[in-house]
C-alpha cells in the first residue's frame, strides 16, 4: 500500500469526510420524530413508577422510620400514643452487644410522656408507697395498685432502675455529662445515695458509655448540630450575602469573557496558581511555626472539635503537600500546552460571543435544575414510603442458656408466651424480611433514568441554539430572535425518544455500578482478596464505560440538534467525526474544559477567601460579624454554594464550547475557504489555524455563495 493510500484507508475506517452542501444552513428545519419506541417505553416506565408510588403511599408509613417504635410495634407520638412522644428503654445495658444493629436492643421499650428527670433505683424491700408507684415506669395495661412491688419487678413488668435522661431523636438516653464525674469508675447512685447494682455488680459511668455505644455518638452530634444551627441562625444573612456575591462574581466573570476572554482565561490560570502557591506557603509556615508548640505533634484522630485539627502539625503538612502538588500539575499544564491553550481561548471567545448574543441561555439551565429537584424529592418520598411498607418483625430476648431459641431470632408475638422461662418477643423493625426490594430497585432506576433524561433535554436544547449561532453567516443580524426557544421546541417536538434512549443506556450502567457497590459491601466480611480484586476491576471498567457513554451521548445530542437523526445514527456520526480529528479532541476540547473548570475554581476561591477574611481573621473592616462556634463553617457553606452557582453558569459555556467545537470540525471538512465554500468560523480561529476565506481578498463585495 502506498503512502498516498493511507489517509484514504483511515478516512474509510472512521467514515468519509463531510462534503460541501450549498443547502446546509445549520440545524435543519424539516425533521421527523426519532426513537419513538424509546419514548413510549419511557412514558410506560413513568406510569409504572406512579403505580409503585401509589401502592407505596397506600401501604407505607414514613412515621415508622422517623419516629421511635416501642416493643409492641406502636409508634411513639402518633395516634393513641400522641401524648407519649419519647421511647424509654427498661435496661440500656442490654444495648451493649455489637450485634445491636442486627438484633436490636433486646430490652422492653415503652412510649412515655417525658424522659426521666432523675436517677431512680427500685428495691423489692423498699416501702411500696404512692410516691414509689408514681416513679415506676411500667408496660402498658399494668395495674400497679393490684400487684406487689416484688412481682412487678421480678416479672419484668416495670423497670428496675433508670437514669436521668434527655431525648435524642425521640429516644431517652442518659445524660452522660452529668453522670460522669472526674472518676468514671465511680458507682452511680440515686438521689438518696443508694448505689445502683445489676445483680452483684455496681453500675458505673463507663458501663453506661459502653452500653449506649453508637447511641452515645448522638450526644456529640446533637451538641455539634445545635452549635451549627445557632451559627446558621446568627449568620444566615451574611451567608446569603456571600452566595449573592458568588453569583455576582460569576456574572462579572462571564460578562468580561465576552470581550476579554483571553485575558480572563490567563488571569484565571494566574490567580489559581497564586492561590495554590499562597496556600502552600501559608501551610508550610504554619507547619514550621507549630514545631516547637507542645502537643502539636499528636496523631490525627476523628473528632467533632474541628478547631483541634488546626493545632496539629500533620494537618498543615497535608495542606502543604496537596496544594504544592496541585500547583506543580497546573504549572506544567500551562507551560507545555500553551499553544493549544491559545486555540482553546479562541473557542471560548466564540462561545462568549454566542452566549452574549443569546443571554437567555444563561437562565435556561434553571428549568432543568428545578425539574431535577422535583424528581429527586419525588424519589425520596417514594423511597421512604417503600422502606416503611414492610410488616413489623419481632425477635426473641432474655433467652436462657441452653435453650433451643436464640436472642435476636424471629418470633411471633402472638405465640411467644407459650415458650415460658421468661422469654420475651420484642419489636425489632419494620420490613426486615418483607420489604419491597424490587420496588426500591425500580424506584432507584427511575431516579437515574429521569435525571439523565432531564440533563439530555437541556443539552439538546442548548446545542440547537448554539449550532444556529455558528452556522449563521452574518452573526450581527441573522441570529434567530429566540434561538433557545427554537432549540427547545425541536427537542420536545421531535427528539424526546432519542434522549430517552441515550439516558436509558447511562442509567443501566449507573445501576450496574450501584449493584457492584452493594455486592462489594456484602463481600467485605469474607475478606477474599480474589473477590475484592475482581470487583475492583469491574467497578473501574463500568466507571470508564459510564464516562464514555456520557461523552458519546453528549456529542450525539449535539448531532441530533443539528441534523435531527436518531440516537444511533447521531452517535455514529459524532464518533466518526471525533475520531477523524482525534488529536484535536484529546488536546483542544479537554483544554477548554480545563480552562472553564479553572474559571469555576477562581469564583469559588474568591468567595471562600472573602468569607475567610471576614469570619476567620480579626479584620477591622466590618464589626458586625457575630461570634461563631465554628469559624470555618461560613467559608465552607459559601464555597459549596459558590461552586454550585458557578457550575450552573459555566455549564452553559461548556455546552457552547462542545457544540461550537463539533461545528468547527464540520466546518473544516465541509469548506475550504474558497469563494464557493467559505468558512463559517470566526476570523480569529481562521488566523490561529492559518486559514482564510479567499473571496474576501479577491472582492470585498463578493457574495459568499455562488
Amino acid at each position: 500500500m502506498t503512502s498516498s493510500e493511507t489517509p484514504i484507508t483511515s478516512e474509510r475506517k472512521y467514515g468519509e469526510e463531510l462534503t460541501y452542501d450549498p443547502e446546509f444552513r445549520g440545524p435543519i428545519k424539516n425533521r421527523s420524530c426519532t426513537d419513538v419506541i424509546c419514548l413510549f417505553l419511557f412514558v410506560a416506565f413513568l406510569g409504572g413508577w406512579c403505580v409503585v408510588a401509589f401502592f407505596a403511599y397506600r401501604e407505607g408509613d414514613p412515621r415508622t422510620i422517623v419516629y421511635p417504635t416501642d416493643s409492641d410495634g406502636n409508634i411513639c407520638g402518633v395516634g393513641e400514643f400522641e401524648d407519649r412522644p419519647y421511647l424509654f428503654f427498661f435496661d440500656l445495658m442490654k444495648c451493649a452487644s455489637p450485634k445491636v444493629l442486627v438484633t436490636g436492643c433486646l430490652t422492653p421499650q415503652v412510649c412515655v410522656k417525658q424522659c426521666p428527670n432523675e436517677t431512680f433505683l427500685a428495691n423489692e424491700n423498699m416501702g411500696y408507697t404512692d410516691d414509689i408507684k408514681k416513679k415506676l415506669i411500667c408496660k402498658y395495661g399494668i395495674k400497679k395498685e393490684e400487684q406487689s412491688l416484688k412481682s412487678l419487678l421480678s416479672d419484668g413488668h416495670c423497670a428496675t432502675f433508670y437514669l436521668k435522661s434527655f431525648p435524642i431523636f425521640g429516644r431517652c438516653l442518659p445524660d452522660i455529662k452529668k453522670l460522669a464525674p472526674k472518676d468514671p469508675d465511680k458507682p452511680i447512685t440515686d438521689k438518696d445515695d443508694n448505689v445502683i447494682r445489676l445483680g452483684d455488680e455496681e453500675l458505673v459511668v463507663d458501663s453506661i458509655v459502653n452500653a449506649t455505644g453508637s447511641l452515645a455518638q448522638f450526644l456529640s452530634l446533637r451538641e455539634m448540630g445545635s452549635k451549627i444551627f445557632s451559627d446558621f441562625k446568627a449568620s444566615w444573612h451574611l451567608l446569603l450575602l456571600g452566595l449573592i456575591l458568588s453569583m455576582v462574581v460569576s456574572l462579572v466573570w462571564i460578562v468580561l469573557m465576552r470581550w476579554l476572554a483571553g485575558l480572563m482565561v490567563w488571569l484565571s490560570a494566574v490567580l489559581l496558581l497564586a492561590f495554590l502557591g499562597f496556600g502552600c506557603y501559608y501551610s508550610t509556615t504554619k507547619y514550621l511555626s507549630l514545631k516547637n508548640v507542645p502537643g502539636s505533634d499528636a496523631k490525627l484522630t476523628i473528632t467533632f472539635d474541628f478547631k483541634s485539627y488546626l493545632a496539629l502539625q500533620d494537618t498543615w503538612l497535608a495542606f502543604a503537600i496537596v496544594t504544592g502538588v496541585l500547583f506543580a500539575i497546573f504549572f506544567l499544564i500551562l507551560v507545555f500546552l500553551r499553544k493549544r491553550i491559545v486555540i482553546a481561548i479562541a473557542l471560548i471567545k466564540e462561545a462568549s460571543r454566542s452566549v452574549g448574543s443569546m443571554p437567555s441561555t444563561l437562565l435556561f439551565p434553571l428549568f432543568p435544575y428545578l425539574l431535577m429537584l422535583g424528581i429527586f424529592a419525588f424519589w425520596t418520598a417514594v423511597a421512604l414510603y417503600i422502606a416503611s411498607s414492610g410488616k413489623a418483625s419481632f425477635v426473641y430476648a432474655d433467652v436462657p442458656a441452653g435453650s433451643q431459641l436464640k436472642n435476636g431470632t424471629m418470633c411471633n408475638p402472638k405465640k411467644y408466651n407459650t415458650t415460658g422461662e421468661g422469654i420475651k418477643c420484642l419489636f425489632h423493625t419494620y420490613g426486615l424480611k418483607n420489604n419491597l426490594y424490587s420496588s426500591q430497585f425500580y424506584n432507584l432506576f427511575g431516579l437515574f433514568w429521569a435525571l439523565f433524561f432531564c440533563v439530555g433535554v437541556g443539552q439538546v436544547s442548548l446545542s440547537g441554539a448554539f449550532a444556529s449561532y455558528y452556522w449563521t453567516r452574518d452573526k450581527t443580524k441573522n441570529i434567530p430572535i429566540c434561538a433557545i426557544g427554537g432549540g427547545t421546541y425541536r427537542c420536545i417536538r421531535y427528539h424526546l425518544g432519542s434522549i430517552a434512549f441515550g439516558s436509558l443506556l447511562i442509567a443501566i450502567v449507573r445501576m450496574i455500578r450501584v449493584m457492584l457497590e452493594y455486592i462489594d459491601k456484602k463481600c467485605k466480611k469474607y475478606d477474599n482478596p480474589c473477590t475484592r480484586a475482581i470487583l475492583c476491576c469491574m467497578k473501574c471498567c463500568f466507571w470508564c464505560l459510564e464516562k464514555f457513554l456520557r461523552f458519546i451521548s453528549k456529542n450525539a445530542y449535539i448531532m441530533i440538534a443539528i441534523y435531527g437523526k436518531n440516537f444511533c445514527s447521531s452517535s455514529k456520526k459524532a464518533f466518526q467525526l471525533l475520531m477523524r480529528n482525534i488529536l484535536r479532541v484529546v488536546v483542544l476540547d479537554k483544554i477548554t474544559d480545563f480552562l472553564l473548570f479553572m474559571g469555576k475554581l477562581v469564583v469559588v476561591a474568591v468567595s471562600v477567601a472573602v468569607a475567610f477574611y471576614f469570619f476567620g481573621t480579626e479584620q477591622k473592616f466590618y464589626k458586625g460579624i457575630p461570634p461563631m462556634n465554628y469559624n470555618f463553617l461560613p467559608p465552607i457553606v459559601i464555597g459549596f454554594g459558590a461552586y454550585l452557582i458557578a457550575s450552573a453558569f459555566f455549564s452553559v459555556y461548556g455546552m457552547a464550547v462542545d457544540t461550537l467545537f463539533l461545528c468547527f470540525l464540520e466546518d473544516c471538512e465541509r469548506n475550504d475557504g474558497s469563494p464557493e465554500k467559505p468558512y463559517f468560523m470566526s476570523k480569529e480561529l481562521m488566523k490561529i489555524l492559518h486559514k482564510k476565506n479567499k473571496f474576501r481578498e479577491l472582492s470585498p463585495t463578493a457574495s459568499p455563495r455562488k
